[in-house]
C-alpha cells in the first residue's frame, strides 16, 4: 500500500489522536458518574484507591507524590476525606509532624461498591469483544501510549 500524501496522513493522524482523547475523556466520564451515584467524586476515588493499595499508612506528602499533585492540593483532597469520613488522620510515633491516614470502614465500603460498579459496567461495554480482541486492544492500546511517551521529548 502506498503511503497518504502529507495532507491527508496529517488529517488521519489528527483523527487519530481525536478518537484516543475521546475515548479517554467518555472513561473518565463514565467513572465520575459511577463515582458521583456512589457519593464519590473523581478525586476522592482516585486518592482511595492510592491509600487503600499503600503497603503502609501514607502521609499527606505520600499521597501527593503517588497522586501527582502538589502538596497543598493533596492537603484539601485529604481533609475533604476526612470531613465525609471515609479516612482517619492520626500522629506517626515516631515524628508527630507527620501526619498518616487510613481508611474507615465507610471508606472501604464506598470504595468497593464503586468499583464493582465500574468492573460490572467495563464487563457490559466489552460483552461482545472475543478475549483474542480483547487482548489485541490491549496490546494496541499499550504500544500507542509507549509511543506517545518516546516522542514526547521532539513535541
Amino acid at each position: 500500500m502506498a503511503p497518504l500524501q502529507w495532507n491527508a496522513r496529517s488529517k488521519y493522524v489528527q483523527s487519530f489522536a481525536d478518537e484516543i482523547r475521546n475515548a479517554a475523556s467518555n472513561l473518565t466520564a463514565t467513572q465520575a458518574q459511577i463515582g458521583e451515584e456512589n457519593g464519590l467524586r473523581l478525586e476522592h476515588w482516585r486518592a482511595l484507591s492510592v491509600i487503600d493499595s499503600s503497603g503502609f499508612m501514607l502521609s499527606i506528602s505520600d499521597l501527593a507524590r503517588r497522586l501527582r499533585l502538589a502538596r497543598q492540593s493533596a492537603h484539601s483532597l485529604v481533609v475533604g476525606l476526612e470531613r465525609a469520613g471515609w479516612i482517619r488522620l492520626s500522629s506517626n510515633p515516631d515524628d508527630r509532624r507527620l501526619i498518616q491516614m487510613e481508611m474507615t470502614r465507610s471508606g472501604k465500603d464506598g470504595l468497593r461498591v464503586a468499583d464493582t460498579r465500574l468492573r460490572h459496567w467495563l464487563l457490559m461495554m466489552t460483552d461482545d469483544l472475543s478475549d483474542h480482541e480483547l487482548c489485541r486492544l490491549i496490546y494496541t492500546l499499550r504500544s500507542i501510549r509507549g509511543r506517545i511517551a518516546r516522542s514526547r521529548d521532539y513535541a
